[in-house]
Formats: C-alpha cells, sequence, structure tokens
C-alpha cells in the first residue's frame, strides 16, 4: 500500500525516501518505527525514480510523536537517506535497477525484402488453411466461402504483382520500422531523465522538487469546514498540489528542519 502523508511526502521529496528512517544518533530507530533496514533500503530508489513514498509503515509511529519528535525524524531521515545513498551498496541497487529498466531496441528480423516474403508466406498459408476448412463445411455454406476464398486470392495477387500495391506494402514497413525506431529513442531519452548514469543527479532533481513546492507554504492559511473535510478558505491555495498542502498539515517546524537539511544536502552534493 502506498500513500503520502505529510511528513512523508515532505520527507520524500526532500531526501528521496520513501519510508521514514531513523533519529539522529539511535541506532534502534528503524526498530522503533517498525521500519525493517531492508525495506527501507529497497523503498530509496523506488522513490527517487518513481516520486511516490510510501511511508506507510511508519505512518502510526509519526502520528503519535511529539511536534518535537518529529522535528528530530526528519532530520534523521534526511541524514538516514544521505548517509545511505553515498554507500557502495546503494549505487549498485540504482545501477541494478537502471539496467533493468533500460528499453528494448526494435527486433527487426531481416531487411526489408525479407518482410515482405514473410508476409507473402503468411498469406498463402492463410488461403491454403481456408481451403481445407471449405472442406469441412456443409455443402449448402461452401459456395459463399469458395467466394470469399476467390477475392481474397484476387486480392493477394494484386498485393503481390500491382507496382503501385508492392510500393505501398514496402512503404508501410518501412514507415513502421522507422516509427519503432523513432519510439524506442524517445523511451531511452525518458529512461536516461528517470535513471541518469549518476544518481546525484537525479537526488539533487528531488531535493531542488521539494525546495520549489515549499518555499511559500502559508503555515498561517485559514482552513474551514467542507463536509466531513476541511478546504482552505482562499480558493486559490485549494489549487496547490498535493505535495504543497500536505507539508502544510505537516506543520511550519517540521517543514524547516526538513528545508534545512535538503538545502544542505544539495549545496555538498557532487553531480558531476
Amino acid at each position: 500500500m502506498r500513500r503520502r502523508t505529510a511528513l512523508g511526502a515532505c520527507v520524500g521529496m526532500a531526501a528521496g525516501l520513501g519510508i521514514l528512517t531513523g533519529a539522529v544518533g539511535a541506532q534502534n530507530a528503524l526498530a522503533d518505527l517498525g521500519v525493517a533496514e531492508a525495506t527501507a533500503r529497497r523503498e530509496i530508489v523506488r522513490t527517487l525514480t518513481g516520486g511516490y513514498v510510501n511511508v506507510y509503515q511508519a505512518t502510526k509511529a509519526f502520528k503519535a510523536a511529539s511536534p518535537a519528535v518529529r522535528v528530530t525524524l526528519v532530520k534523521g531521515a534526511i541524514a538516514w537517506a544521505k548517509a545511505y545513498t553515498e554507500s557502495t551498496a546503494f549505487k549498485a541497487d540504482y545501477e541494478k535497477q537502471r539496467v533493468a529498466d533500460v528499453p528494448q531496441s526494435p527486433q527487426s528480423k531481416g531487411t526489408v525484402d525479407d518482410e515482405i516474403a514473410k508476409q507473402r508466406a503468411e498469406r498463402k498459408k492463410s488461403l491454403e488453411d481456408a481451403k481445407k476448412n471449405v472442406e469441412k463445411m456443409p455443402a449448402n455454406m461452401r459456395p459463399q466461402m469458395e467466394a470469399s476464398i476467390k477475392q481474397m486470392e484476387q486480392q493477394f495477387a494484386k498485393m503481390d504483382t500491382d507496382p503501385q500495391m508492392v510500393a505501398m506494402v514496402r512503404q508501410g514497413i518501412e514507415m513502421q520500422r522507422a516509427n519503432d525506431q523513432k519510439t524506442y529513442e524517445q523511451q531511452v531519452q525518458a529512461h536516461d531523465k528517470r535513471f541518469p548514469a549518476n544518481p546525484n543527479v537525479l537526488i539533487a532533481r528531488r531535493l531542488q522538487e521539494f525546495l520549489a513546492t515549499t518555499k511559500d507554504v502559508d503555515f498561517t492559511a485559514k482552513l474551514v469546514p467542507a463536509g466531513a473535510k476541511q478546504r482552505f478558505a482562499d480558493p486559490r491555495l485549494e489549487e496547490k498540489p498535493t505535495e504543497w498542502k500536505l507539508c502544510y498539515r505537516a506543520g511550519k517546524d517540521v517543514v524547516a528542519a526538513a528545508r534545512d537539511a535538503a538545502q544542505a544536502w544539495l549545496t555538498a552534493i557532487p553531480t558531476k
């Protein structure tokens, strides 16, 4: 189950970490939050590349924490994430996922002439199969089917002998291969953006996204009842993205701590 919470969104964007992990200096922080270290490590790459935050296991512990402890958890989460993303283990896990997600290039078997010959063979076989099926049909149904087969034969013969039709078939194959190649190249570009060779580039991007989203959170904004829920009294704030609203709910101190830690990390991270 994946869902965003106020702290989860802030920490996830700031640290590239999908789980609340660790209080500063606490060896048993993950256990206290009910989060296995293996789970936390697994989620880092997913969060960095997918942009979503998996905080389900730690939600209960965070909600039960006091405001001061929540700030400590945020600082600890980012400190843990920073330390782990600098490790050899993280770099190996990231590279493994990056390679696994590389798009597959179009598999064109043979030349265009080979493809034309293959299509001709397939058409020939379809006619042979149709003729065999006619023999199994009731006598009163055969004339109609035989007429259809004759029409198919004429159409296929034209495709194989009419210069204009032959050119159209060739052009269709060439266009399909060109489109497949273009789609592949677009997929490679998208992959390279999602999985840059240097993971620090992606980490920096997530940190920048967090800082941009939270730079104008108005913690003095008023809420008004809206049925069983609440909404912002200012309609313009109601149009803000979900992450902005979640960080508003996390509170000023929590977001300030996350922003300070994120900015310090961004300043120090090497991206070249």
